[in-house]
């Protein structure tokens, strides 16, 4: 992938989380900017799963006292909450407490 790529990729996953937050996209966006970069709305939701997986691993330090630990990984969620209900990812709630673990 070039530079050029990758850079407009991550301008589309910019795009997609800042138009689920609006609440004005009911699901997933799609249009065909995203089909060119990432082929399919499932390689799409699959892309922003790893970049939320990424966030939490990167602001879960485990030197954190379990209180900061836990309130952190509260915040966490209540913020990638209405996301990952309009992206329909059940299944990254466990992945995201396995992270945590």
């Amino acid at each position: 992938m070039t530079w050029t790529q990758t850079h407009e990729r991550y301008r589309l996953l910019n795009q997609a989380e800042a138009e689920l937050r609006t609440g004005i996209a009911p699901r997933l966006p799609w249009s065909a900017e995203y089909v060119e970069a990432f082929g399919t709305p499932e390689r799409l939701a699959q892309a922003l799963r790893h970049r939320w997986r990424i966030r939490f691993q990167a602001q879960l330090d485990p030197a954190l006292s379990q209180e900061d630990y836990e309130a952190t990984f509260a915040e966490l969620l209540a913020d990638l909450a209405p996301l990952l209900d309009r992206i329909g990812t059940d299944e990254l709630h466990e992945e995201l407490a396995d992270v945590s673990a």
